[in-house]
């Protein structure tokens, strides 16, 4: 095999997002052998992947550039990464060298509860194709990290949940990128309607009305 072939077989792996290389080689020795009769040992295509990871990456930033002009709009969004249970921070001992890389305590809005460790912030296209994307401390807030980005495109629409809601952000994006963010209200927000609260009554009576109507068509 070539080294267009290794670059080529790296990237349609990552796109499938198959992360096993002994799963990888399995599929292609059971049901496309025919297509890869100069198939090389797994452990030589791992290393010559990774002597080539500097084309594999221009490669991907290439295609995800082709891609991320056929989209519209951008999602950010950050997930929780824990490394230890609360109840064993004191006796944790990894990553704790440097006050850069020690993780640290933060809330998350998904498990409704704290946790020891990262978050990984995360920039992809309506497309699916990934931005960017960074990790920093748990303690960092969502805001802060999107203070930080660079490299937007420019004129899209950004989607993000409430702990985006920041004025001061969204003037910045548009400033600097032309970039709008849009962000749904807080309970508690100024100018919030609650347009499902009004409906409630008429839900209520057009799902006892659909029910009165499929106990008669019995």
């Amino acid at each position: 095999m070539n080294d267009l072939e290794i670059v080529s077989l790296a990237c349609c792996m990552e796109a499938l997002s198959i992360d096993s290389e002994n799963l990888l080689w399995s599929k292609l020795k059971k049901d496309y052998a025919s297509y890869f009769p100069n198939l090389i040992d797994r452990s030589r295509f791992n290393r010559r992947r990774k002597r080539l990871a500097p084309f594999i990456i221009e490669v991907q930033e290439h295609i995800s550039s082709k891609l991320a002009n056929q989209s519209q709009a951008m999602i950010v969004d950050s997930i929780p990464v824990p490394v230890v249970k609360n109840g064993k921070r004191k006796r944790f001992k990894s990553f704790q060298k440097s006050y850069e890389t020690a993780p640290a305590k933060g809330w998350s809005a998904v498990n409704k509860g704290w946790f020891i460790g990262y978050k990984l912030h995360v920039i992809i296209f309506d497309n699916g194709v990934v931005q960017q994307s960074g990790i920093t401390k748990a303690n960092v807030h969502d805001i802060n990290f999107l203070k930080q980005v660079k490299n937007l495109p420019t004129e899209k629409k950004m989607l993000g949940d409430r702990a985006y809601i920041s004025k001061t952000l969204q003037m910045d994006l548009f400033e600097q990128y032309k970039v709008t963010l849009k962000v749904p209200f807080r309970n508690n927000q100024h100018d919030y309607k609650n347009i499902l609260k009004s409906t409630n009554r008429k839900d209520k009576w057009l799902k006892h009305f659909l029910h009165k109507c499929a106990i008669n068509s019995i």
